[in-house]
């Protein structure tokens, strides 16, 4: 039953970090995605902090310019 349980959240955590990187792929692009995931193997911990500080960075930008289409 422990076993089911460390299975059911292991599983569920990998699809939300898969979620999560093709969400980030979508808002930075996937050629700035793969970028960035080059450098993974030298800081692999910053690789969602700086994915997520791009895509931060690209919805304020399109914010201030007014481009309502492009990111909701």
């Amino acid at each position: 039953m422990l076993r089911k349980l460390i299975d059911r959240i292991n599983y569920h955590s990998f699809m939300f970090v898969g979620t999560t990187y093709v969400a980030a792929g979508s808002l930075i692009g996937f050629e700035a995605l793969a970028v960035l995931l080059g450098y993974a193997t030298i800081w692999p911990v910053g690789v969602p902090l700086v994915a997520i500080g791009i895509g931060i960075y690209a919805l304020i930008r399109s914010k201030r310019r007014g481009d309502e289409d492009e990111v909701q």
